[in-house]
């Protein structure tokens, strides 16, 4: 299975939540997760299979909800390859 890179936002939608208390949890998952990674100032970039990066942004999301979010939006944007992207690839 090719390599892809997706970036990702996890966006807390609930009374009083603020995501300066689970961003740092959600760092701690994708650390967690053995993927390569990148963490930026408005989303994360991963690198894995498909399966892999869809799996990490299941558990994000529910840091949001275990953080006190009712429901979370989630921004996702996938950079796909028939031979496989990295995140070196896309640093210039």
């Amino acid at each position: 299975m090719a390599t892809v890179t997706a970036g990702f936002q996890v966006l807390p939608d609930g009374k009083d939540v603020n995501t300066d208390g689970m961003i740092p949890e959600i760092i701690e998952v994708v650390k967690d997760s053995g993927l390569k990674y990148d963490v930026g100032p408005m989303e994360t970039v991963v690198e894995g299979n498909l399966h892999q990066v869809f799996e990490l942004i299941q558990k994000a999301q529910q840091v949001g909800i275990n953080t006190g979010a009712s429901e979370c939006i989630t921004n996702i944007k996938i950079h796909y390859k028939p031979n496989g992207v990295t995140i070196g690839d896309k640093k210039y």
